[in-house]
């Protein structure tokens, strides 16, 4: 056997991994005896995990819990996003020139799934896996414009950070932007993020939920001079219709699997 991990989080990865091999519920003996981890020490990070959901307690043991499953399928569902998206993103940065953002909306911040474009793109602080306070964006903009009025009052009661001069720095700012995404069906950003940065998104949709943004970003002047807006709405929309097609084609597809696995 080999010695046992000394870090706590080493333990917890190693606890965890013992129910990649189980199909049922595991013991605290079984699982120390698979981990190498003392008994003491395990059913104090059984209890722990326990708590935050990652496991659940049985009569006859423990076995993965809710948000396992949870933080799983967000994964699963973000990188359906992106595959749908990817191919347009890229035709919408060969067309445009300019740097293009996939975010999806996480709590108070808008994350990053994918960006592409030109050389400009070195020069922005966004990144893929990185955030940003969504109202700062456009695309953080447009995810709170078609989100519940609840998500809206939440984002609201902590307060709006800004990160320019130019940001919105007020709820009736940022609800009155609201009102207009929702009636032009995209957004725009001057200066609120980055200076001399300029932006257009629009809403990504799967059927009636909004579920991610796409937008182009460049150089303040060259935005003014090209409008963008018409490619990046065509962009959303073919995006929206990849990602349902594929949605239709997997929901038709589960009967299928569940027969063939009966």
């Amino acid at each position: 056997m080999s010695e046992a991990p000394s870090s706590m989080v080493d333990r917890v990865v190693l606890i965890l991994s013992v129910f990649e091999r189980s199909s049922g519920a595991l013991t605290a003996g079984q699982i120390s005896v698979r981990s190498g981890i003392p008994r003491s020490s395990v059913q104090r990070i059984l209890q722990q995990l326990v708590t935050a959901r990652w496991l659940k307690r049985y009569e006859d043991g423990y076995a993965l819990g809710l948000r396992m499953f949870e933080i799983g399928s967000l994964v699963a569902h973000r990188s359906r996003i992106s595959c749908a998206a990817r191919p347009f993103i890229h035709e919408l940065a060969d067309r445009t020139g300019q740097v293009v953002h996939l975010a999806v909306l996480d709590q108070q911040d808008v994350v990053y799934l994918d960006k592409v474009g030109s050389t400009f793109a070195d020069t922005l602080p966004s990144r893929v896996g990185g955030r940003f306070p969504a109202h700062c964006t456009a695309v953080g903009k447009v995810l709170l414009a078609y989100s519940p009025a609840a998500t809206v009052s939440e984002y609201l009661a902590t307060g709006l950070r800004r990160r320019t001069e130019a940001s919105l720095a007020t709820p009736a700012a940022l609800q009155a932007a609201i009102v207009s995404i929702r009636d032009s069906g995209y957004a725009t950003e001057r200066d609120e993020a980055v200076p001399g940065v300029a932006c257009v998104a629009a809403p990504i949709r799967n059927f009636d939920e909004v579920v991610a943004a796409v937008s182009v970003c460049g150089p303040r002047d060259q935005m003014r001079a090209r409008d963008p807006r018409p490619l990046v709405l065509w962009t959303a929309a073919e995006i929206s219709r990849s990602l349902m097609t594929a949605g239709s084609a997997l929901a038709l597809s589960g009967p299928v699997r569940e027969a063939a696995g009966q």
